[in-house]
């Protein structure tokens, strides 16, 4: 028997994947009964390997070397699979969409009480409770693909919260989410504290949780280290001002069922930021805008052009869209292939790379990166093919200080040679470190 008085551990944990050099080394770590305990950490750190580790994800999915020791009330979890792990642990990944596993809202939650043998009779009433909790009650009949990325991890949240396990393993809850859906989920997970839950919280929005947090630690050379990283965010540069150019404009613009967007205008070299809440429509807008999905209402103007009609290939050669999901649009077999596409030159791919501190990781396959690092990879691709107008979805999720700063730096080049963004971010500093003009959706 191994550290009683924790509820969970590891000692002298190493872990590494198949080939590369380890990404944890001799890492130590406790959490107590009712503990919310947040990690934080570089992007590519190993915070959601060592989160990983502990679910059983690592090694028993992804492959790779672990050594050293895992302990649940201490037994041995190193030798048990992830099935058996998940009576006593719940985790939300950082990529939800691979979490969700049914059609439809009510039908989530109830996979998981189903799982339970909780009651058909009693089953109504706590998926009621659940999507109340996690303010998803008008949506309980929808399709999944009818949720924002907010609505699906909020969703997703609340399927793991109904299994009720000991330890709760979150990477980055808060990226997605709304100022509304952030103080609601501190509000439920101090209250699953206060019941004697523990959870274990990786996040770069660091601000939002220090003062629930019962300890903090950072990730370091793959070493956990207690305290916050020392990293700052630089302060907004000066921007300056676009010129009378209008490149794109819209008007009573919408599509299916929904309200008609407020009309926009976008002119050359400005930033436009959309804003509003979880389910506003802000990814709906951006791919109108962008062609994958066609208007059934209102006009769409690109330089100066009707295109409402016109195909998404089409419009790629001037619009360029960077999605919230980089798994979909990463497709080459090493980070430098990305970038060096048919009609992109080397020097201006290296360029890119090394402004998006990606240049150590040329060589290496893009699905082997972290999600933080294959969303900067996702960017430099769209803009190296020097578009007129780049479409940005919530792009800076998963960016410690620094790498936001790198990333933001990029696209400021970008408006600066003419170019002009329209993005979506919850992340405050996004919009004023690149001098944006606001425009709320609802």
């Amino acid at each position: 028997m191994v550290g009683m008085a924790a509820l969970i551990q590891a000692l002298d944990l190493t872990f590494s994947y198949r080939g590369g050099a380890p990404v944890l080394r001799g890492v130590n770590f406790s959490a107590q009964v009712g503990e919310l305990v947040l990690i934080a950490g570089a992007t590519g750190s190993g915070k959601s390997t060592f989160l990983n580790c502990l679910m059983g994800i690592a090694p028993h999915y992804t492959g790779g070397t672990l050594a050293g020791e895992l302990c649940y009330r201490g037994q041995s979890l190193v030798g048990s699979t992830i099935r058996e792990r998940t009576r006593h642990i719940g985790s939300l990944l950082q990529n939800v969409e691979t979490q969700l596993f049914t059609d439809r809202v009510e039908a989530e939650v109830a996979f998981g009480l189903e799982n339970l043998n909780v009651s058909p009779d009693l089953m109504p009433k706590t998926i009621a409770m659940l999507l109340a909790e996690f303010g998803l009650s008008k949506q309980r009949t929808w399709s999944l693909k009818q949720l924002s990325a907010g609505q699906k991890q909020r969703l997703v949240l609340a399927c793991v919260l109904a299994m009720n396990q000991s330890v709760l393993l979150l990477d980055e809850p808060f990226a997605y989410l709304d100022q509304a859906g952030c103080a609601l989920l501190l509000e439920v997970l101090a209250q699953r504290v206060e019941r004697g839950q523990t959870v274990i919280l990786v996040e770069h929005r660091v601000e939002l949780l220090t003062s629930y947090a019962h300890r903090v630690y950072h990730f370091a050379q793959g070493q956990l280290v207690a305290g916050l990283p020392r990293l700052s965010f630089p302060p907004p540069m000066p921007v300056p001002a676009p010129c009378e150019q209008v490149v794109l404009r819209t008007r009573g613009l919408g599509y299916g069922a929904y309200p008609a967007y407020p009309d926009l205008t976008a002119y050359q070299g400005e930033t436009l930021l959309l804003k509003g809440a979880n389910g506003c429509g802000k990814t709906t807008l951006l791919k109108l805008l962008s062609g994958l999905l066609k208007p059934t209402v209102g006009s769409l103007e690109l330089l100066g052009q009707e295109v409402r009609a016109q195909s998404a290939s089409t419009r790629a050669r001037a619009v360029g869209f960077v999605l919230q999901n980089p798994n979909h649009q990463l497709f080459a077999e090493s980070v430098l292939e990305e970038l060096q596409q048919p009609s992109v030159d080397l020097q201006h791919a290296e360029e890119l790379l090394a402004g998006l501190k990606l240049t150590a990781l040329s060589h290496q396959h893009p699905q082997a990166l972290s999600q933080g690092q294959k969303r900067r990879l996702a960017l430099g691709a769209v803009l190296a093919r020097q578009p007129r107008i780049c479409l940005l979805d919530e792009i800076t999720v998963g960016q410690d200080p620094e790498s936001l700063h790198w990333m933001l730096l990029t696209v400021r080049k970008f408006t600066e040679r003419g170019g002009t963004l329209i993005l979506t971010s919850h992340d405050p500093r996004a919009g004023a470190y690149l001098g944006a003009r606001s425009q709320s959706l609802g």
